[in-house]
């Protein structure tokens, strides 16, 4: 492999690496505050998936995005020929967090069928938000003893157990439920409820939102692991293929598109969820707004007149 491609693609991934890494920083904590200011008006357990997956993204790219550029570094210098991440502390976040956001997002995706196909049973429990955080706090201890499981094991037994147990699997089912939460979306008639009267249609219509903004999300997360997963997959059937410039250039840009939906997603939530798009502009633009007050004169011309405000 020549030494000038081999700069090229890790210059090119790590400059990519960093930018996507502070725009999840930056944007997962904006939506962190926003949801502690001003939360959305929509069930509990809906925001505890949504702040979870913001400490995710913030912590991937905080731990696995340092990780991760220190290997880009040092490939870029020449130091590091491996398509892969060689350090394994840099592997072992990075399929951490790959591993705890498929599993996640899988766990949303049944909350989110939940509360569409079946809001009347779905809505019942009042224990939604504890069992919200135990689901969450079991991806997290479940990926976190994998990775330690992967760190004693053989590479070669674990990658064939972990890519279709922990990648394909949950990812296939995240996709068959998102399927049928938008057959759902597309078969609901909101205008034609209406015109019936139908006592359901106010619950109906704040559940789109939520369900258009996880299908994007779900959408996205697909795009960015897939060639992760599928390139997993060949290099296990595939002896010296990590010698081949097309294998190192592909699965070095694909480690990089990873970490797209943690800088994406907090743009998702902002365009699709009114409510949530009302607390960031509550939150950052509600005082600009507060600084013009506009006061009606009890007698004269009604004519409306600005005066400052002063804050003591």
């Amino acid at each position: 492999m020549e030494e000038g491609f081999q700069s090229s693609v890790c210059i090119s991934g790590g400059v990519l690496l960093v930018v996507f890494c502070v725009m999840a920083l930056l944007l997962n904590g904006v939506l962190l505050l926003v949801l502690w200011k001003d939360p959305t008006k929509t069930s509990r357990s809906t925001t505890v998936y949504i702040a979870s997956l913001s400490v995710l993204h913030i912590s991937f790219g905080i731990i696995a995005g340092t990780a991760a550029s220190q290997s880009y570094i040092a490939c870029a210098m020449g130091d590091e020929d491996s398509p892969h991440l060689e350090k394994e502390f840099s592997r072992i976040c990075l399929t951490f967090f790959i591993r705890a956001e498929n599993f996640l997002i899988l766990a949303f995706a049944v909350e989110r069928l939940g509360n569409c196909l079946f809001p009347d049973f779905y809505q019942r429990g009042s224990y939604k938000v504890k069992n919200a955080l135990l689901c969450v706090g079991c991806i997290v201890f479940y990926s976190l003893c994998f990775s330690i499981f992967d760190m004693k094991a053989g590479k070669f037994w674990v990658r064939r157990l972990d890519v279709p147990l922990n990648s394909i699997v949950p990812l296939l089912a995240t996709v068959f439920l998102t399927a049928l939460l938008w057959n759902w979306l597309r078969k609901l008639n909101i205008p034609q409820m209406e015109n019936n009267g139908c006592d359901g249609v106010i619950r109906e219509t704040k559940q789109i939102p939520l369900a258009n903004a996880f299908v994007l999300t779900v959408l996205l997360f697909v795009v960015s692991v897939v060639a992760f997963f599928v390139l997993s997959l060949y290099e296990v059937h595939c002896s010296d293929c990590w010698k081949q410039e097309w294998f190192f250039a592909a699965l070095r840009i694909s480690i990089v598109i990873n970490f797209l939906p943690a800088a994406i997603n907090p743009f998702i939530y902002y365009a699709c969820i009114p409510h949530l798009r009302k607390g960031f502009q509550t939150l950052f633009c509600g005082r600009r707004q507060q600084e013009q007050i506009q006061l009606q004169p009890i007698s004269g011309n009604n004519t409306q007149r600005k005066v400052p405000v002063i804050y003591l």
